[in-house]
């Protein structure tokens, strides 16, 4: 029987006994006081009551068996689903969670100590060159013939570990300039124990300009201005095998790396002594407001110990100083220094920049020595030089945010995604630049290089405007049209081989 009809038996039986007993003793003192012979009946009564008592006390007894029994199996199962329960939260807190912070796919443990990230980075380029041919405005002889066609400008993808205070981070990619040859554009290993500085060894990109601390993927035009990427090249850029150490915050950036070649550049058939360098970044925001900011910094870099050559004549040391013109649809270089026999070379240079909602602009003029090392004629220090001007306008009023960690600003994110449902168009930004790399040094019209001990490389302008749609965060579509102006003699000093022309291009970008 149930335990609740049992307590509900015990309250009947006990009623009726307390009725009974009610009942019997009145008539009992009756009976006694009316006779003399009837202490039997009462006796008989009192047996009857006293057994019913009994019979109640055992069913008592078996009822508060029944719920200690009960009970014991109440605190048992409550028991096992404390165990299950705990081995749920074991098998929980074993468990790798899978997020996807900015699109990226991470799985991580759930103490985020460790994880594992992919990334990716497409940017596929197609586009031409207008060059004038007219007979009353023709090219010169010298000048190069330029191709049309397209370039997997960057095909990376990131494998980024982090374990405790230790970050790697592996990137292989197989875009380039031109692409078809795949190579490694990252692979280091940082430590962040010490914030808020960031140590770094192996292959990275030392920070080093405004221009090249800002992502590829947030540059305003395809390319970055020639004078950063000649500067650059000296003894940063990309894959170059550094160590050293960052530290920033809300208003400060500063950066120092000792730099060595870059990955590839070994060669064994060569004396393998590869370049010696060091890199230097310092930044700050001086003013600040809720949507405006002011940015000042300073950079610099030297290579002490340039790669050797041991075919090239004289001093085995050199440097070559040459760029394309902002775009990587055609490879070839149109101002170049050639092989410069050196014993060293230094780049400096500041930046200013300044945002305010959706207007940005930003600027930097760099310098780059070479301690020219000829064995024969002339060999005085060579100077080149060069700076930019860009800005920018979104047109649908989002911001480019200013990235503290890297110093420099990053793209614009759609308030309204692309969705033909929403209505929503993303967001469109307008953009315009002016560059100049002057690779002339000691340059005299109608001299020869071998005379003065100068250098011809030529001077490049470049005017471009750029329109970039962003329908979703990770994707980027940026047409970008540019008049290019080279003006370059031969060594000789005599002749022109410069060219001017105008370039179209698109590029199609996806990066999470």
């Amino acid at each position: 029987m149930g335990t609740g009809f049992r307590l509900g038996r015990i309250a009947v039986l006990c009623g009726a006994a307390l009725v009974t007993l009610a009942v019997s003793f009145p008539h009992a003192a009756l009976a006694q006081s009316a006779t003399t012979d009837g202490s039997t009946t009462t006796d008989s009564r009192i047996t009857a009551i006293e057994q019913q008592i009994q019979a109640l006390q055992q069913e008592l007894s078996r009822v508060k068996a029944d719920l200690s029994a009960k009970d014991e199996q109440l605190r048992q199962s409550q028991e096992q689903t404390k165990q299950v329960q705990a081995q749920v939260e074991a098998v929980q807190k074993e468990k790798p969670l899978v997020t996807f912070p900015n699109g990226r796919p991470t799985i991580s443990s759930q103490d985020g100590q460790y994880s594992l990230a992919i990334g990716a980075q497409v940017q596929f380029d197609v586009g031409g060159y207008f060059q004038n041919s007219s007979s009353n405005n023709a090219q010169p002889a010298g000048a190069q013939d330029l191709n049309n066609g397209e370039n997997l400008r960057r095909g990376r993808l990131y494998f980024v570990a982090k374990m405790g205070d230790f970050t790697l981070n592996v990137t292989p990619d197989w875009g380039g300039s031109p692409d078809g040859s795949p190579t490694l554009y990252e692979a280091n290993l940082n430590y962040t124990g010490f914030k808020p500085v960031t140590a770094t060894i192996g292959y990275f990109k030392p920070w080093l300009t405004l221009q090249d601390s800002m992502s590829s993927n947030d540059f305003l035009f395809l390319e970055r201005p020639s004078i950063v990427e000649i500067a650059r090249n000296v003894a940063a850029g990309d894959a170059r095998a550094s160590v050293g150490a960052k530290a920033s915050g809300d208003d400060y950036f500063a950066a120092l790396y000792l730099t060595g070649g870059t990955y590839g550049s070994q060669n064994p058939n060569l004396l393998n002594d590869e370049q010696t360098g060091g890199t230097v970044r310092v930044a700050t925001r001086p003013f600040r407001g809720d949507d405006w900011n002011v940015h000042i910094g300073a950079s610099g870099s030297m290579a002490f110990h340039l790669n050797e050559n041991d075919a090239n004549a004289g001093s085995n040391q050199t440097i070559q100083l040459r760029d394309r013109p902002e775009l990587r649809i055609d490879q070839n270089r149109l101002i170049d220094t050639g092989v410069i026999p050196a014993n060293g070379a230094d780049t400096y240079g500041i930046e200013l920049a300044a945002n305010w909602k959706n207007f940005l602009v930003q600027a930097e003029y760099i310098r780059i020595d070479v301690d020219q090392d000829q064995v024969t004629g002339p060999s005085p220090t060579l100077h080149f030089q060069g700076g930019y001007i860009e800005g920018s306008w979104v047109m649908t009023g989002e911001s480019r945010p200013y990235n503290t960690s890297a110093a420099a600003y990053g793209r614009p994110s759609p308030d309204q995604p692309f969705s033909l449902e929403t209505g929503g168009w993303g967001a469109w930004e307008l953009a315009a630049r002016y560059s100049i790399a002057d690779l002339d040094s000691h340059a005299n019209h109608g001299t020869s290089q071998t005379v003065s001990g100068g250098v011809f490389g030529g001077q490049q302008q470049v005017y471009s405007i750029s329109l970039s749609w962003y329908p979703i965060n990770p994707v980027r579509f940026q047409l970008q049209f540019s008049y290019v102006d080279v003006d370059r003699l031969n060594s000789a000093g005599t002749t022109n081989i410069g060219q001017d022309f105008e370039d179209i291009a698109l590029r199609t970008q996806i990066a999470f």
